[in-house]
């Protein structure tokens, strides 16, 4: 099929020195429910306070984040941070997919309900998947246009940038 065959580079997201990048904040008020451990509420407070977050907001129909999926039992682990994907889709097509690109036990990976539909809202994204590094306290750390290797995770996160982002 040829549109599987699309390279995930290819969409484009707002560019990354724009000034809503810099400035874009996680409202504190976004929950979502992991579907896997019984719709359990997930917020600002569920994340750790010594370490961000990666999250991918993604549609199941989408080609790049399907592609993308496909790469996660292998890049997850190898971030060491949790891993958040969130979607609007409906829980039981969340299973599905999770169960297709096999990513139920994968470690550090959380699935999860954007139940308010309220996430695309927040972060004004037009393109999925939409991947976001964010800390405890909100702060937007880096948008990736594409999944980051598990070397360029680590070094935004050593930044200076960050470390005083996190401090603050």
């Amino acid at each position: 099929m040829a549109s599987s065959q699309v390279n995930a580079q290819d969409h484009q997201h707002a560019p990354k020195d724009s000034l809503s990048a810099k400035v874009r904040k996680i409202f504190y008020g976004m929950q979502f429910q992991d579907v896997f451990h019984n719709n359990a509420l997930v917020d600002i407070n569920s994340m750790p306070a010594d370490t961000p977050v990666l999250i991918m907001y993604y549609s199941t129909e989408c080609g790049h984040c399907r592609l993308d999926a496909q790469k996660l039992p292998e890049l997850v682990p190898q971030y060491e941070i949790p891993f958040w994907m969130a979607s609007s889709h409906e829980p039981a097509l969340l299973h599905k997919f999770a169960d297709e690109f096999k990513l139920r036990n994968v470690p550090h990976l959380s699935f999860l309900y954007d139940f308010s539909k309220g996430m695309h809202n927040w972060f004004e994204f037009q393109y999925v998947p939409f991947i976001v590094l964010v800390d405890k306290k909100g702060n937007f750390i880096k948008e990736f246009d594409k999944l980051p290797s598990p070397e360029l995770l680590k070094d935004v996160i050593r930044t200076n940038e960050y470390l005083e982002m996190f401090h603050k």
